[in-house]
């Protein structure tokens, strides 16, 4: 220790040192934490408390729109019909590049899109093997 450094000056180079090698999150500035509505800060237990509830409840009622296209369900609910009976299920096919290629290119000369035609497909196989399939 100099003797030219003064108690002061110890103890804060002391307690950034202990912040530096600390194991708890940095604090933000209150700046950060205060809410976009109230102009008021919060303390930073309470900043905490605010952000768990706001993930557990969204804060706007807005829609989910890809779950409700997904659902069969038109971007506005007030409109009216659904798109769809059922909710629509992703479903992974593989193709070479070649006939990747070719049904693109076939699909888009056409005037439909490849899941369309895909779509289109399996409903005329299901159609066509129907009495294949255990009654439900």
């Amino acid at each position: 220790m100099n003797e030219n450094s003064t108690p002061d000056t110890q103890d804060d180079k002391k307690a950034r040192m202990m912040r530096a090698i600390s194991t708890d999150p940095p604090a933000l500035p209150s700046m950060f934490i205060a809410s976009k509505f109230d102009p008021a800060p919060q303390p930073l237990a309470a900043a905490s408390a605010a952000a768990s509830e706001a993930e557990a409840a969204p804060a706007s009622p807005r829609p989910d729109f890809r779950k409700m296209l997904r659902q069969g369900q038109k971007k506005d609910p007030v409109a009216g019909k659904k798109i769809r009976d059922e909710e629509m299920v992703r479903c992974g096919y593989y193709l070479t590049a070649g006939e990747q290629r070719q049904f693109k290119l076939l699909a888009i000369s056409n005037g439909h899109s490849m899941t369309e035609l895909l779509r289109q497909a399996v409903q005329d196989y299901i159609r066509i093997h129907k009495h294949k399939l255990p009654n439900d």
